[in-house]
This record gives C-alpha cells, sequence and structure tokens, in this order.
C-alpha cells in the first residue's frame, strides 16, 4: 500500500510531460465518457414524442453539461494537454517544455475546475453551453452557473498556462532549426497555442461580468440597468468561434504529418502550403465571430463582411483536403491500413461539415437555419467527429511507440466500419430535420418526425457501442498481446516517428513493437 501511495505522489509532484500528458488523458477520458454519456441520454429522450424519460428542465441540464464536457474536458484536455505536452518535445529535440513548473500547475488546476463542474451537475445548469444572458443571470437560474462560471474560469487558466508553455517551447527551439525542419505539428501547437492566448481573456471577461451580474447587483447585460445582452455574444462568440479552430488545427497537423510519414512526401511545396493554409485559416478564423450572430439584428455592411470572410476561409482549408489526398493518392499506400481509413474517414466527415459551414455563412440560410438541428449537425460533423477522427489518428500512429504494443488491425477495421456508420446514421438525418426547421434544445417534438429521431439514436447507441468496443482493443493489445505473445521486448520499432520523411508504418499493426518507457 504505501509503495501504492508513493507512485500516486511522485505522479502528483511530477513535472515530466509524458507523466502529464498520461493525467491529461485519464482527465479526457472521464469528459469524453460523461459528454457521451449524457450524450445518449438526449437520444434516448428522443425514442418516444410523447413520453420522454427526463423532464424538460433535465434536459437542458444535459444538454448544456453535454456540451461544456465534450469541448473544454474532453476535446481540449486530449488534444491539446495530452498529445501536446508528450509530442511538442520530442518533435523540438527539447528535454521537457521549457516551463515544467507551469506545466504541473496547468494539468492540476484542471481537477479542481472537473470538481466545479460536477458541482453544477447536480446543482443543474441549464443555460446551454453558451450560457447567453438573461437565461444565466440571477432570475432564471441558480447556484449552478456560479460553478459552472468557476469551472470555465480554472479550465481557461489551466489552457492559458499551457498555451504560454507551448509557445516559449517552441520559441526556445526556433533559434536552432530552421523552418522546414519541424513536423507541421510543431506549427499547429504553436498557432493553437496564440489562439487560445488571444480568446480565453475575453471568454473570462465576460464570465466575470455574468458573474458580477448575478452576485453583485451590475448590470452589464441587464437592459433594465443599462446594459446588452448582445455584447454578450460578442465577446463570447470572440471566444466561441477561435475555439472551433482551437479543436482542430491540433488535428490538422496530426492528419498533415502522418500523411506526409506514409506517402514519403516531404516537398518543401507541400509542406509551406499546409502550413501558410494553417496561418490564413487562423487570421481569418479570428475575424469571423459575429457570423454566429446574424438573427441580432446587424447591419447590411456588417453582415456582408462577416459573410464573406467567412466563405474565403474555405480556400485554405480546400487546400488542405486535396493536399492530403493528392498526397494519398500519388504514395504508395497500403489500403487495409487502419490509420488510413481513419484518415480518410476525417476527410469525408469534415468536408461536410464545412460545406454545410459554408452554407450557413450565407446570412439568409443561416437565418432561416438558426438553432435548428441543422446547426447541431453542422458542428457535429465538425468537431464532434472531425476532431474525435483526428484522435483516433494520432492514438493509432503513436500507440505502438509509446505503449509498447500493437493493435490487432482486423478488429481495428471492425472499429472504424461501425464508428463511421453509427455517426453518419446519428448526425445526418439531423440536416433534414434541421431543413424541416424543427429548433434544437427542445425536448418535444413533431411525432412525424419520429422516425428520423429513431434512426438517430439508434447511430448514437452503434457509436457508443464502437467507442467500448475500442476500450476492448486496447485491453486486447495491452493485456491479451502481452501474455500470449510476449510482445513486450520482442521486436524493434520499424522507424523513427518523430522523423519526416519515413517508410510504411503498416508493420505497426502486423508485428509486436520494442516498448519505450515512459
Amino acid at each position: 500500500m504505501s509503495i501504492l501511495w508513493l507512485l500516486s505522489f511522485s505522479w502528483f509532484m511530477s513535472l515530466d510531460h509524458k507523466r502529464i500528458s498520461m493525467i491529461y488523458f485519464m482527465l479526457g477520458l472521464w469528459g469524453g465518457l460523461t459528454g457521451l454519456a449524457l450524450s445518449m441520454l438526449i437520444r434516448l429522450n428522443f425514442l418516444d414524442p410523447f413520453h420522454n424519460i427526463v423532464s424538460p428542465e433535465v434536459y437542458n441540464f444535459v444538454v448544456t453539461n453535454h456540451g461544456i464536457a465534450m469541448i473544454f474536458f474532453f476535446l481540449m484536455p486530449v488534444l491539446i494537454g495530452g498529445f501536446g505536452n508528450y509530442l511538442l518535445p520530442l518533435f523540438l529535440g527539447l528535454r521537457d517544455l521549457s516551463l515544467p513548473r507551469m506545466n504541473s500547475l496547468s494539468v492540476w488546476l484542471l481537477g479542481p475546475s472537473t470538481l466545479c463542474l460536477s458541482t453544477s451537475m447536480f446543482c443543474g445548469a441549464g443555460v446551454g453551453w453558451t450560457f447567453y444572458p438573461p437565461l444565466s443571470s440571477l432570475g432564471y437560474s441558480g447556484v449552478g452557473v456560479d460553478f459552472l462560471m468557476f469551472s470555465l474560469h480554472l479550465a481557461g487558466v489551466s489552457s492559458i498556462f499551457s498555451s504560454i508553455n507551448f509557445v516559449s517551447s517552441v520559441a526556445e527551439a526556433l533559434d536552432r532549426i530552421s523552418f522546414g525542419r519541424h513536423s507541421i505539428i510543431v506549427w499547429a501547437y504553436l498557432f493553437t497555442a496564440v489562439l487560445l492566448i488571444m480568446s480565453l481573456p475575453v471568454l473570462a471577461a465576460a464570465i466575470t461580468m455574468i458573474l458580477f451580474d448575478r452576485n453583485f447587483a451590475s448590470a452589464f447585460f441587464d437592459p433594465s440597468g443599462g446594459g446588452d445582452p448582445v455584447l454578450f455574444q460578442h465577446l463570447f462568440w470572440f471566444f466561441g468561434h477561435p475555439e472551433v479552430y482551437v479543436l482542430i488545427i491540433p488535428g490538422f497537423g496530426m492528419v498533415s504529418h502522418v500523411c506526409m510519414c506514409v506517402t514519403n512526401n516531404d516537398s518543401l511545396f507541400g509542406y509551406t502550403g499546409l502550413v501558410f493554409a494553417l496561418v490564413a485559416i487562423v487570421c481569418l478564423g479570428s475575424i469571423v465571430w459575429a457570423h454566429h450572430m446574424f438573427v441580432v439584428g446587424l447591419d447590411f455592411k456588417t453582415v456582408i463582411f462577416f459573410s464573406s470572410v467567412t466563405m474565403i476561409i474555405g480556400v485554405p482549408t480546400g487546400i488542405k483536403v486535396f493536399s492530403w489526398l493528392y498526397m494519398l493518392g500519388c504514395g504508395s499506400v497500403r489500403l487495409w491500413d487502419p490509420v488510413i481509413w481513419w484518415i480518410g474517414g476525417f476527410i469525408g466527415l469534415f468536408t461536410i461539415g464545412g460545406v454545410t459551414g459554408i452554407m450557413l455563412s450565407a446570412s439568409v440560410l443561416d437565418t432561416l437555419l438558426h438553432d435548428t438541428w441543422f446547426v447541431v449537425a453542422h458542428f457535429h460533423y465538425v468537431l464532434s467527429l472531425g476532431s474525435f477522427s483526428t484522435v483516433m489518428v494520432s492514438l493509432l500512429w503513436w500507440w505502438p511507440g509509446v505503449i509498447g504494443v500493437s493493435l490487432n488491425k482486423y478488429l481495428l477495421q471492425g472499429h472504424w466500419i461501425s464508428s463511421m456508420f453509427g455517426f453518419n446514421l446519428c448526425f445526418f438525418p439531423m440536416h433534414y430535420l434541421g431543413i424541416c426547421g424543427l429548433p434544437r434544445r427542445v425536448s418535444n417534438f413533431d411525432s412525424g418526425f419520429h422516425w428520423l429521431h429513431s434512426f438517430s439514436s439508434l447511430g448514437g447507441i452503434i457509436s457508443v457501442v464502437s467507442s467500448f468496443f475500442f476500450f476492448f482493443l486496447v485491453w486486447e493489445s495491452m493485456v491479451i498481446c502481452n501474455r500470449v505473445i510476449g510482445c513486450w521486448g520482442s521486436a524493434t520499432v520499424p522507424f523513427n516517428v518523430f522523423t519526416v520523411p519515413v517508410s510504411h508504418h503498416a508493420d505497426w499493426f502486423d508485428r509486436p513493437v520494442r516498448w519505450l518507457p515512459w
């Protein structure tokens, strides 16, 4: 028992970036399972249009915490905290990040943040993940909203500390390595950190003003006191839209890196085009926040500006998509490779989400489809499906090198098929529901749409089953493979995963690999 206590204490006090990344992964696993359970509760609620399993008030609580858990406690800890902390020093050739104590502080701030989120779940905070006033003001909601605000404050401080650490680490290594020698993942995390440093203080200011309105009788967003609730929307979406790119840009870097590795394509033209496409996405994505606010009564010139710039973002995004397709099409790729399947799935899902995003960038269509299920389908194809696909690509690519055992490629192919079928069956019908005008965040619906909601709920159930099937794959890899095949130390890693270019990586799924200690 004392040995276990010392081991846990050593992890608690550790400054090693690899151990800290594992703690991020554990916290992200909690957030992902929590968000998945809440999403399953939402889908089960729509199985019967006449008898909901939860009340409308509880339904609002579930929707709110589902969005917060998935964005701030699953995707951000896994994509930024987990993969970023583990991979960035290795790609930069550093022993650790530049500020290890700040790195440790950032991960342990997520502990009380998670506690505050759990408290808000029990107290109830049915304000949506955007928590617009007046719903989030004191007269409409209880103490759960305060705990939710404190949770986001702590999570924001944690992300700012991580971002400062990433920027300083990249700046330390830039003096020694030229432009073309860095992996695209380094640039992706650098741009992500810059976006977080610019946008998170704005969200913190908006949350602080809500807390003052709730607890100190101020009137920042109360019209009766001279405030303006639309001001909160400007502040929130100045953070909220860059947050979309915060969650997808690390995935862009992962997919670009893997595509260049499996195809041995490290030409300066492809590398430069992908990096500057990231720069264009970051710059344009930071100035289009008001396309979420077309229904608030913006003037005509403002609407035209935000619609036009939003459409222009499709150009650098298209450059990246066609670059990936070109690399995969021209390289000698093994089509049965599970990583290639997930990259193809990511490109397809993200393209669907991008096309519907272009549709919503037109102010006329956005006014008609605003707050309908069409919007739910759009951002889930981009974030829930696109970002999750990049998480799977990263896990499959680095799992053998980090853990030391290979995954069963045939089971991985079955997992991919079940996941893609469940994803599309769950979210694609929502496009039609939105076109028909069915509003989101409403627990009741017309019984004529019951068959479509049933299909979506069935897809959600299949997606949950496929998620637990992946947990079985991990268990099979680490327990059965280790026990039966004896693969710990039985073979060597076929190549260095942190260099570009490299040879085919399909051998990762064909034989055991050497254990690399954390």
